[in-house]
């Protein structure tokens, strides 16, 4: 179990219902949550049949890497490779370095399928190398002693904090003390529907639209909190009273009703109060977000840019390293192996 005792957040956990109940139905409860670091970084969903369901960048080499890539519904193993291959054609991956790690994580809800999927990743990695004839190999990810630290404050595992974090930087309307209360299911459901509904900012504007979030949401939480204290007294009030006018002589009444009758006034008068600041809230966080959004637009024309320029410098280089290595392919495929078999 979680050791985390935050208090669901008033408005933010309010629109993290309605995207969870939204979507949550069309992600299984068996779908592994799979990282892959290079670098570049991604983050995947597989199903328990190894289908990928759901692909995204970590950070701003794997938004070129995934540019052009298309990894949806297909089978682990080909998308696996897809992957290696293109981190190689952009020159991610050296093809002459006598070293290349592929880190990887994976989060299940079924522990036994998510080791499943784990293996299965990094023997998929280890393939696309060899049937490459590259010198590199799959490991589990390592955290930083910072990161592991965090984790076991928090009472989960590093690879589910990671996905915590991962729904924090894709869904703006989401904390990170909302996103730790979650299932490993209810995250991926909120992953998926931030995907599909293109609301990703480009990592070049992350820092400065986290920011601007948390100007805005400074200026709302302290409101919206008082309001919501506030509705919590009026209502202990008001059953305080209906409980006095139950009990109380005929004579008493006329006057207990009067003040409940000004006590349920106020009461409608805070919830409208509250409701005015909550849309408020949720408008000045659209504008945000679109306006964040159209400057990714332009960024990603760049992007996609910088995904043809990496190509064309490394095509060269890649070609002339695969025609010497089929030159020697027996030689090279024993190294490879010998290589991958020498795991720390």
């Amino acid at each position: 179990m979680k050791k985390v005792k935050f208090m669901l957040s008033f408005v933010f956990m309010l629109f993290a219902v309605v995207a969870i109940v939204g979507c949550a139905s069309s992600v299984s409860a068996n779908d592994t949550y799979v990282t892959l670091d290079i670098n570049p970084s991604i983050e995947l969903i597989v199903t328990p049949r190894e289908k990928v369901v759901y692909a995204n960048p970590l950070n701003a080499d794997g938004e070129v890497l995934l540019e052009e890539l298309d990894l949806i519904g297909l089978d682990l193993d080909d998308a696996i490779a897809l992957i290696i291959q293109t981190a190689t054609e952009l020159g991610y991956i050296d093809v002459e370095s006598e070293e290349t790690i592929v880190s990887v994580t994976a989060v299940s809800n079924d522990p036994e399928i998510g080791e499943k999927i784990r293996t299965q990743v990094k023997e998929h990695v280890n393939n696309a190398f060899k049937d490459r004839l590259m010198m590199g190999r799959a490991e589990d990810k390592g955290f930083t002693p910072e990161f592991l630290a965090e984790a076991e404050g928090y009472g989960v595992t590093p690879g589910f904090l990671r996905m915590a974090y991962s729904v924090v930087e894709n869904n703006d309307e989401i904390l990170l003390g909302d996103a730790l209360l979650l299932t490993v299911q209810e995250l991926q459901a909120l992953l998926r529907e931030a995907k599909e509904a293109h609301k990703e900012v480009v990592f070049a504007l992350r820092t400065e639209f986290f920011e601007d979030r948390q100007t805005i949401i400074d200026e709302y939480k302290p409101q919206i909190e008082a309001l919501e204290a506030s509705i919590v007294t009026a209502n202990e009030e008001i059953a305080a009273l209906e409980l006095e006018l139950a009990e109380a002589l005929e004579a008493d009444q006329p006057a207990i009703q009067a003040e409940l009758d000004l006590a349920l006034e106020n009461l409608v008068t805070l919830e409208a109060d509250l409701e005015a600041i909550k849309t408020l809230f949720h408008d000045e966080m659209s504008v945000l977000r679109n306006e964040f959004h159209d400057q990714s637009e332009v960024l990603r024309a760049e992007i996609k840019e910088m995904f043809q320029h990496r190509k064309e410098i490394n095509e060269e280089k890649v070609q002339q390293f695969m025609n010497q290595m089929q030159e020697r392919k027996e030689e090279m495929k024993e190294k490879v192996e010998e290589y991958q078999n020498k795991r720390p």
